[in-house]
């Protein structure tokens, strides 16, 4: 049967078809070649291992990052035999790291677990070494710094938002305080009484500073008057130069200050008036102990009462010969032969 006039022939459409899977197939390998660049899926690649005791969050297959640039994934996570564990590791996860970057990774550099979101999931981030450490060889382990657990994190997170809302409740019950007029702060936002108080006594105070800021006022002359700056600078300099005159100088005071005589005399002073303490003490003693005419009058009732008759009568006589000093002369008659 003829073919329809204007519709392409059976070999034409075939070529056009083949030309379309070419196209098609020709995307597809640009873009698996894009993506395996992107991802460095053909890249020659090492293994470096890392121990840790706890592997949560991160999977097979996670990238691994150097300062924030994909070099790698995790190939596997194995855990350590029984015997072979430590207290800080218990699972060797293999990293699969190209090989371009293999100088940048040294003994000094750490491989650091962090979060990729708020899922959990994990990557491994590594710090490039510095030029003084050696290169990390194909099947080395590489050093593991201190991550945030994210298990912790959330804890943290949770306590946090529990203090928050202890917080926010204290905050409303003051509040609520405020606004009921409870304490100073809460009448001064509900009494009006007190406001105006307020208000008053700052216009006092206001009125009180401006009278003592005035220029003719005592206080004003004190602010704006360098007069008594300068007569306080006069006696202090004043004050310094008697105090230097008086450690420096040969005075009296300069001498009380330097010189230790006046203090040895005080102390030869001090040491003889003890001795003469302790004299008139032994004397005082002695009298009040022993039987001679000063105990006897100290101690004797009949002596001291005698004592004071003869006294009384010595005045007495005394007065007599004052007052009449002729009845006390004497009658002497001399015979003349």
């Amino acid at each position: 049967m003829p073919e329809a006039k204007g519709r392409p022939t059976f070999p034409v459409r075939k070529a056009r078809v083949g030309a379309l899977l070419a196209i098609g197939l020709l995307l597809l390998a640009y873009a698996v070649y894009k993506v395996g660049s992107v991802f460095d899926v053909f890249a020659s690649r090492y293994e470096l291992h890392a121990l840790v005791p706890s592997a949560l969050g991160l999977r097979e297959g996670a990238p691994v990052t150097l300062a924030g640039q994909r070099v790698g994934q995790v190939q596997s996570i194995d855990f350590i035999p029984v015997e072979q564990r430590r207290p800080d590791a218990n699972l060797n996860v293999t990293l699969a790291v190209n090989e371009r970057v293999r100088d940048q990774i040294r003994r000094d550099s750490r491989a650091f677990f962090r979060m990729q979101g708020l899922l959990g999931d994990k990557y491994v981030d590594i710090a490039p070494g510095t030029a003084g450490a050696a290169i990390l060889q194909p099947g080395d382990t590489l050093a593991v710094g201190e991550s945030v657990d994210i298990e912790l994190f959330m804890e943290r997170a949770a306590l946090a938002i529990d203090e928050a809302q202890l917080i926010v409740a204290d905050l409303r019950e003051v509040t609520a305080g405020l606004a009921a007029g409870d304490g100073t702060i809460g009448q001064l936002l509900t009494d009006e009484v007190l406001y105006r108080r307020m208000v008053t006594a700052t216009a006092q105070l206001e009125n009180t500073l401006a009278q003592l800021n005035r220029a003719d006022g005592t206080f004003g002359r004190m602010l704006r008057d360098p007069t008594l700056y300068d007569n306080l600078n006069r006696a202090v300099l004043r004050v310094d130069s008697l105090g230097a005159m008086i450690v420096t100088g040969e005075g009296s005071l300069a001498r009380l200050l330097r010189d230790d005589s006046l203090y040895n005399s005080l102390a030869a002073m001090a040491q003889n008036a003890d001795s003469a303490v302790l004299a008139l003490s032994g004397m005082v003693r002695r009298m009040s102990e022993g039987d001679g005419s000063l105990e006897k009058l100290i101690t004797d009732p009949q002596l001291y009462d005698e004592f004071l008759r003869a006294v009384i009568e010595l005045q007495t006589l005394i007065i007599g010969i004052r007052q009449n000093p002729d009845a006390f002369k004497p009658n002497i008659r001399v015979d003349v032969f």
